[in-house]
């Protein structure tokens, strides 16, 4: 069983480059697992993205059409979650961050239980107009579906191109900078 999943892990999760533990026997932990959510049955829904797509079986690329000027018909849901270690067994609360570059911006950065005292703040950090960075104090917790992940919604409306989405654990809520646990996800955004 601990092949197996070893060697899942290795072939669908590029951060995990070994899954030999160390001296003491421990899996050298935390981990953060970013995907992009297929959304099927939703108008978002994005046919490219693999079916099972989430934290332990990500997909992490998608090719997706502009969204009408102005609308965010066509956006992409980027959620994640941050574990303990690499055996995906026990989900850690955050804070986290979303960080983009590239085409495209960060639409949304959904609060994480309404009003209750987890708080997300989305940020133009670059003074370009376009909100490239999502941090939130904790996961989702509101007794719904995708509660302990993280989301992040990414929407590009005017320019073709690549847009790399950079998730990190971020316990001083600064960006992914200067973080080591990471994992990226990319849209490329056509017409």
């Amino acid at each position: 069983m601990r092949t197996a999943l070893c060697l899942a892990l290795t072939l669908s999760l590029p951060f995990v480059a070994a899954c030999d533990n160390d001296s003491t026997g421990s899996n050298r932990g935390p981990v953060a697992a970013s995907y992009i959510n297929p959304d099927a049955g939703i108008v978002t829904a994005n046919p490219d993205v693999a079916a099972n797509s989430e934290c332990e079986t990500p997909d992490q690329e998608d090719n997706q059409r502009l969204s009408d000027a102005g609308a965010v018909n066509r956006n992409v849901h980027n959620d994640a979650c941050l574990f303990t270690d690499r055996t995906l067994a026990t989900k850690l609360e955050g804070p986290a961050t979303f960080e983009s570059t590239g085409v495209g911006f960060i639409n949304a950065c959904p609060d994480p239980d309404g009003t209750g005292p987890r708080t997300a703040t989305l940020t133009d950090t670059n003074g370009d107009g376009r909100n490239d960075r999502c941090t939130q104090t904790g996961s989702q917790a509101r007794g719904t579906a995708g509660d302990q992940e993280f989301h992040a919604r990414l929407n590009n409306s005017t320019t073709p191109g690549t847009q790399t989405v950079v998730f990190c654990s971020d316990a001083d809520l600064n960006g992914c900078a200067d973080e080591t646990v990471t994992d990226t996800i990319r849209i490329t955004w056509v017409q």
